[in-house]
C-alpha cells in the first residue's frame, strides 16, 4: 500500500496555523475523524477543546492552534467553523475542511500544537499532537471510524467506579478495535485501573482508584485534571487519536453536571419512530436541552426534536438503511452532558443492506461534532 508524505502548505486562513508562545496552555483534547469519498475527496471532521474563553486562538484574534500536516498534498479547503462555549469547564471548537486525493494510498494527518493547559495531574504543560490514517482504494467512499468525542463525560466522581464508552463505529463495515496509547506529553494514564477494552472502546476506572488515585484539583484551569489518550483502529489501517481530560469532583462538595441517558432503536424503513430522552441533574437544577448534531447516510429532514419535551419524532418513511445517531445535550446553566440516541435502521430482510454513506451526505445539525456516535454506557 502507498504511503505518501508530503507536507501540507500554509496561507489558507483558518486551516494552516503557526504555533506561537501566545497560544500557549489553551489545549484540552481533541480528535480528528477522517472519511473519504469515491472521488477521493476528504472530509475532515474535527473536535478540539481549548482553555475556557480561548477557542484556540490568543487575545489579538490571530488564528493560532497550532500546525496541521496531511500527508499527500496542499489544497485544503475550509467548510465550517464554530465555536461552543455552554460548558464552563471549556471550550470546544468543531471544524470541517476537506482536501482532493489524487490516487489510492494510506494518508496520515497530523496536528501539532503548544501547549496543553498546566495543572494537569499526570501531563505536562508541553507540546500536544493528534493523529489520524484515512485508507482508500482509489474508487470507493471510505468512512472506516464514526466517533463522537464530545459524547464521552468527562466528570470522575471520585470513590465511584467510571464508565463510558468511546462510542464509534465503522460507516465502511470494517472492524474496530482500540488501544490505551499514550499520548504526547500525558506520562502515564490517570490511573492504574484506567482501560479502554479493546473490543468494545468501554472507558474504565475502578471505584478504589477514583478514590485514592485521582485526587488531584487543578487550581490552574478547572475540570483538567486528568489527561487520557489512546487510539481508534480500523482493520483498514485507518485510524484516530483521542486525547481528553477527566474532572475529578466530591459528590455533594460542587455543582455536579448532568446526566443524561443513552437510546438504541433498531427499527424497519417505514417505521415512526417515537422516543423521549431522558436525564437528570443531581443537583436538582433545572436543564435546557438541545438537538447537538445529527448524522445518517440518508434523508433526515424529517426528523424533529423538541428542546421543551426531549422528544424524538421521525417518520423513516423513504430513508435509506443504516445507522443514525442524534446527540442530545443538557445543560444545567454551567456544565454539559450528552446523550446518544443510536437508530438502526433495516428492511427486516436479515438485518441491515450494507452500505457506505458518502461524507458529503452525512448531516451535521448545531454545532456539529467529530465523526459519528455509537451507543456507551454512562459512568456507574
Amino acid at each position: 500500500m502507498l504511503l505518501k508524505k508530503i507536507a501540507v502548505a500554509g496561507g489558507i486562513a483558518g486551516l494552516f496555523f503557526a504555533a506561537a508562545t501566545a497560544n500557549a496552555s489553551h489545549f484540552r483534547g481533541g480528535a480528528v475523524v477522517p472519511a473519504v469519498n469515491a472521488n477521493g475527496l476528504v472530509t475532515f471532521t474535527s473536535t478540539t477543546f481549548w482553555r475556557p474563553g480561548s477557542d484556540g486562538f490568543p487575545v489579538s484574534g490571530t488564528t493560532n492552534e497550532g500546525t496541521r500536516t496531511f500527508v499527500g498534498g496542499t489544497n485544503y479547503t475550509a467548510l465550517t467553523r464554530s465555536v461552543d462555549a455552554s460548558d464552563s469547564r471549556f471550550t470546544r471548537v468543531s471544524e470541517t475542511f476537506t482536501y482532493q486525493l489524487q490516487s489510492a494510498g494510506s494518508y496520515d494527518f497530523k496536528w501539532n500544537s503548544c501547549c496543553r493547559v498546566s495543572g494537569i495531574g499526570n501531563a505536562a504543560q508541553a507540546a500536544m499532537e493528534l493523529d489520524s490514517t484515512i485508507t482508500w482504494d482509489g474508487q470507493t467512499a471510505n468512512i472506516p471510524i464514526l466517533f463522537d468525542f464530545g459524547a464521552i463525560n468527562p466528570e470522575v466522581l471520585r470513590g465511584q467506579a467510571y464508565s463510558d464508552g468511546l462510542g464509534a463505529a465503522s460507516g465502511s463495515g470494517l472492524t474496530l478495535s482500540y488501544d490505551q496509547a499514550l499520548n504526547l506529553n500525558i506520562n502515564t494514564q490517570p490511573a492504574p485501573s484506567f482501560s479502554v477494552d479493546p473490543t468494545t472502546g468501554e472507558l474504565s476506572i475502578s471505584a478504589l482508584d477514583t478514590g485514592t488515585n485521582m485526587s488531584n484539583d487543578n487550581g490552574s484551569n478547572a475540570g483538567a485534571d486528568y489527561a487520557f489518550s489512546g487510539n481508534i483502529l480500523a482493520s483498514d489501517g485507518s485510524k484516530v487519536e483521542f486525547d481528553w481530560l477527566f474532572d475529578a469532583v466530591d459528590s455533594g462538595s460542587q455543582n455536579l453536571a448532568p446526566q443524561v441517558s443513552n437510546i438504541v432503536v433498531n427499527a424497519l424503513v417505514g417505521d415512526v419512530i417515537n422516543e423521549t430522552v431522558v436525564g437528570t441533574d443531581p443537583d436538582g437544577d433545572t436543564l435546557t436541552w438541545d438537538l447537538l448534531s445529527l448524522f445518517g447516510p440518508g434523508d433526515t429532514s424529517a426528523f424533529s426534536f423538541d428542546p421543551l419535551t426531549q422528544n424524538i419524532l421521525w417518520n423513516t418513511t423513504g430513508v435509506a438503511v443504516g445507522t443514525y445517531i442524534a446527540n442530545v445535550r443538557a445543560s444545567d446553566g454551567s456544565l454539559t452532558d450528552v446523550g446518544t440516541v443510536t437508530i438502526n435502521l433495516s428492511t427486516g430482510n436479515g438485518g441491515p443492506t450494507t452500505s457506505v454513506p458518502e461524507p458529503g451526505t452525512l448531516g451535521l445539525l448545531g454545532l456539529g461534532l467529530a465523526g459519528l456516535g455509537w451507543a456507551r454506557r454512562r459512568k456507574q
